[in-house]
C-alpha cells in the first residue's frame, strides 16, 4: 500500500508540472498565414554590430519612406507582437536585408497600437523593441501611430495583418500580400522571395 501511495503522489505531481508549463492561448488574430510555421523564430546569421532603432510615425509618413529608397527594391512588412503568423515570417525579412545589402530596403511597421485604450503609442515601444532586438532587425523599424481601426478602415485594402508590400526600384507597387483580389495565404519563401529576385533581375 505504501508503494501504491507513492506512485499516486508521483503521478499527481507530474500532472501538475505539465499543466504549469502549458502555454496560455494566444489572442485570436485574423491573419492570412497559419500560426504554425516551420520558419525559424530568430535569424541564424551572426549578430550584427548595427543598432536596432524604432521610430514612431503615422501611416502617411511611413508610406512616403518608399520614395527615399529610389534604386532599391523595397519590402514593407506590417506586423504586430500579438500576431503569431507575423512573428513566424519576420526572420525572412531579416534574411532579405542581409542577403541583398544596398539593393533591397526593408521596412518593418509595427501595428501594436490599436487606439482602443488610453495607452499612448509609446507604451508599446518596449515590447516591440524586445522582439526587434531578438531578431537583430537593424533596418528601418516603425511603430505606427495610426491606430489599427483607422488603418484598416481608411488606409489599406486588407483587413488584417500580416501585410507585405513590395515596390520596385522606381518606387512602384509590384505586389501586396495578401492580394485583396485573391486573399490566399502567403509566405515569404513561396511568394515574396521570387518576386524580389525578379525585380532585382529586371533592367
Amino acid at each position: 500500500m505504501r508503494l501504491l501511495a507513492l506512485l499516486v503522489v508521483s503521478v499527481t505531481l507530474t500532472a501538475l508540472v505539465v499543466a504549469g508549463c502549458a502555454k496560455t492561448p494566444e489572442p485570436k488574430v485574423t491573419a492570412t498565414t497559419p500560426a504554425t510555421n516551420p520558419e525559424p523564430q530568430a535569424p541564424a546569421e551572426p549578430a550584427s554590430t548595427e543598432q536596432v532603432r524604432l521610430d514612431v510615425m503615422d501611416w502617411e509618413t511611413t508610406r512616403a519612406l518608399v520614395q527615399h529608397h529610389s534604386g532599391k527594391v523595397v519590402i514593407m512588412d506590417l506586423w504586430a507582437t500579438y500576431c503569431p503568423p507575423c512573428m513566424a515570417e519576420f526572420p525572412n525579412l531579416v534574411h532579405l536585408h542581409r542577403t541583398y545589402p544596398g539593393r533591397v530596403a526593408c521596412i518593418s511597421v509595427s501595428t501594436d497600437y490599436d487606439g482602443l485604450d488610453e495607452k499612448p503609442v509609446e507604451a508599446h515601444r518596449e515590447r516591440v523593441m524586445k522582439f526587434l532586438t531578438k531578431q537583430q532587425a537593424t533596418f528601418q523599424n516603425i511603430l505606427l501611430s495610426t491606430d489599427t481601426e483607422t488603418l484598416f478602415a481608411q488606409k489599406v485594402t486588407q483587413q488584417s495583418i500580416p501585410i507585405v508590400f513590395v515596390f520596385d526600384r522606381q518606387g512602384q507597387l509590384q505586389g501586396e500580400f495578401p492580394d485583396p483580389k485573391n486573399p490566399d495565404e502567403f509566405t515569404y519563401r513561396t511568394h515574396i522571395f521570387p518576386l524580389v529576385e525578379k525585380l532585382l533581375a529586371a533592367p
